[in-house]
């Protein structure tokens, strides 16, 4: 029997429980390998086996982290495992979070490697980047779960060379994504030939890559400017994560993915009581005092009765902004813009924290 053990992770679809009627299911463990676990299982078995699945609601985990973690730290103890596969989570933004979640979680505390797969869109990606953790491994994969056979053999793939304890090489050649961590090496060339080798191969227009390479985002061309404020349907949108007292949408302190349109039809000014800030990144007692540090309704309301601008549209955008991934926000941004177009906003003040 093979010496290596494995613990898989799965949410609530992968593990059978339900579908989105039981996200909210608390953390569960089984002996053996459950739903993807099954057809990974032949592909690892030359070195390791799966000893068991544990599996969690995706709501349940983004609501209760913390406790989630300590039960899975606890099963991954218990059971002596020697590595552990997150997903594959494809582009389900909750599982994607709870899997580089748990992956950078047990790598830090118990030491052993973490295996997980996504879509390179997936939020989980950005958390995945920022950890940087040696450790941790994500693997590209499709976008839907139609890309599921090809997804558990890179897992396989990898999974193999980690059980044996080989040295993996650098993302680009085994597969991974590149999580930004810069590494010591020896090479024949000095500094010079390699730098001037890359340049001759970019000038004939040969395959080449960087040492270091850097990410960066597409560039953004400015609106044009507002020629008559007077005539236009202005909108507010903070990243401050004001919301109705109560958050009744669930906000997250971090991380939150998802944004809310919510109405000040009839209203002169945002409340105190009525109104709180769901932020973990400054202190909201100041826009809990008085909401509308986070959107100026009073003030606009004013430039609106003097007719310095055409009509505040009945409904402000609010998302927390804090350790939020760069793809998340691009399509936050996507999808209000295409709100705000549909329903005839032609300008909007962005206040941030």
């Amino acid at each position: 029997m093979p010496e290596k053990k494995i613990i898989h992770y799965l949410n609530q679809f992968f593990a059978g429980v339900g579908g989105e009627e039981k996200a909210d299911a608390s953390v569960g463990f089984c002996r053996g390998a459950m739903g993807p676990g099954k057809g990974l299982e032949p592909l690892v078995r030359e070195e390791a086996t799966i000893v068991g699945t544990v599996f969690c609601g995706d709501n349940y985990f983004n609501d209760h982290s913390q406790e989630s973690l300590q039960e899975i730290v606890e099963a991954v103890r218990r059971e002596a495992a020697d590595l552990v596969i997150a997903g594959p989570a494809f582009d389900n933004g909750r599982y994607g979070f709870a899997c580089v979640e748990l992956a950078n979680h047990l790598a830090s505390q118990l030491g052993i490697p973490c295996l997980t797969a996504m879509y390179e869109e997936n939020p989980g990606v950005e958390i995945y980047r920022e950890y940087k953790n040696p450790k941790v491994f994500l693997l590209p994969t499709s976008q839907s779960v139609t890309g599921m056979r090809e997804a558990l053999s890179s897992i396989g793939r990898l999974a193999l060379k980690l059980c044996r304890n080989e040295t993996i090489g650098p993302a680009a050649k085994e597969g991974y994504l590149p999580r930004g961590i810069r590494t010591i090496t020896t090479t024949d060339k000095t500094g010079v030939q390699r730098a001037v080798d890359l340049l001759l191969a970019k000038v004939a227009r040969q395959p080449y890559a960087t040492e270091i390479p850097i990410r960066t985002l597409s560039p953004i061309n400015p609106a044009a400017g507002v020629a008559d404020f007077s005539r236009v349907k202005l909108a507010l949108v903070t990243t401050s994560g004001l919301a109705p007292y109560g958050n009744p949408d669930g906000f997250k302190r971090y991380r939150n993915t998802e944004w809310k349109k919510y109405s000040i039809e009839g209203s002169d000014g945002l409340a105190k009581g009525e109104w709180e800030a769901i932020h973990g990144g400054y202190d909201t007692r100041f826009i809990n005092n008085n909401p509308n540090y986070a959107v100026p309704v009073d003030a606009l309301r004013e430039l609106e009765e003097a007719r310095m601008i055409g009509e505040l549209y009945p409904y402000i955008y609010s998302i927390p902004g804090v350790q939020a991934s760069v793809s998340v926000m691009q399509r936050i941004g996507t999808e209000m813009a295409k709100d705000m177009k549909a329903n005839g906003v032609s300008a909007v003040v962005l206040t941030s924290t």
